[in-house]
């Protein structure tokens, strides 16, 4: 079973710049939430603050679950896929065994060769396990790092952008493998995403963070003209068309992004008022 978040008062900064400031929000055992935003919010860098990469300012993380469990870890981590030069050799079996919790030795026990197996299975990435890491699409990476990540049979899952740069049918792919894990294993997951439709299709909740400000609860309750216009300090307008909900600004009275109905009922976590 997933683990939960606990995250209070949480104040990060980085070049003398506030980037997160009076963060509180929850994240159930199992459940799936989705953070979204502009860039530069601090989405980033609250998962480094979860991993303990950065000192925080103030506030505390509290992870709930049981840590001591054999085998396994609280955290598993997926970054943004990165660039690889096309001629890397290096085998995607190979990249994956990166993950295993022990330190480099030049061979593989038989629990070492079924762990990976497993999680290579999991995220459908066996069938290109001879394949060079370096021929390999941007999804097809992708889903070795989240392979790597449940080597540890984490309790919580960490993806940053794991959809960044793919076409839709990747992304789309790529996040209902997510699900599928979140749904089957009860891994915990934390997924940052730039596509409102994505996480509104798949997340439990939503936690939309901007720039000294944030609101949590489901989609519908997050994506109101009440709480979208506080978060941006401008004017902003929701609508509903068909089964989904369009945001419009004033300022250009253009579309700016649209997302599917989500019901839930979670009680929306709203923050005061802060300017940065």
């Amino acid at each position: 079973m997933g683990a939960g978040i606990v995250v209070k008062r949480l104040n990060v900064s980085l070049g003398g710049s506030r980037i997160l400031r009076d963060l509180s929000f929850t994240v159930k055992p199992g459940e799936f939430i989705g953070i979204i935003g502009p860039n530069g919010a601090g989405k980033t860098t609250l998962l480094r603050a979860l991993l303990s990469m950065i000192q925080v300012e103030s506030g505390t993380i509290t992870f709930q679950g049981d840590a001591h469990t054999p085998g396994s870890s609280m955290l598993g981590y997926a970054p943004q896929s990165r660039q690889l030069d096309a001629d890397t050799p290096l085998r995607a079996w190979d990249f994956v065994s990166f993950g295993l919790p022990h330190r480099f030795r030049p061979w593989l026990t038989k629990q070492d060769r079924k762990n990976i197996q497993e999680a290579m299975f999991e995220t459908d990435s066996e069938r290109f396990a001879n394949k060079p890491i370096g021929k390999l699409s941007g999804g097809e990476r992708q889903r070795l790092y989240i392979a790597q990540a449940l080597l540890r049979n984490p309790q919580i899952l960490l993806l940053d952008e794991p959809t960044s740069n793919l076409d839709p049918g990747a992304q789309e792919n790529l996040a209902s493998m997510v699900y599928r894990i979140n749904q089957e294993k009860g891994i915990s997951v934390v997924f940052v995403s730039h596509d409102v439709n994505l996480i509104a299709k798949y997340a439990h909740r939503i936690l939309y963070i901007t720039k000294g400000q944030y609101a949590m609860g489901t989609v519908k309750q997050v994506l109101q003209t009440n709480v979208l216009t506080r978060l941006y300090g401008a004017p902003v307008e929701v609508l509903s068309v068909g089964s989904k909900i369009i945001v419009l600004t004033s300022a250009t009275n253009s579309v700016k992004t649209s997302i599917f109905h989500h019901s839930d009922d979670c009680k929306l976590e709203v923050s005061a008022d802060v300017s940065v």
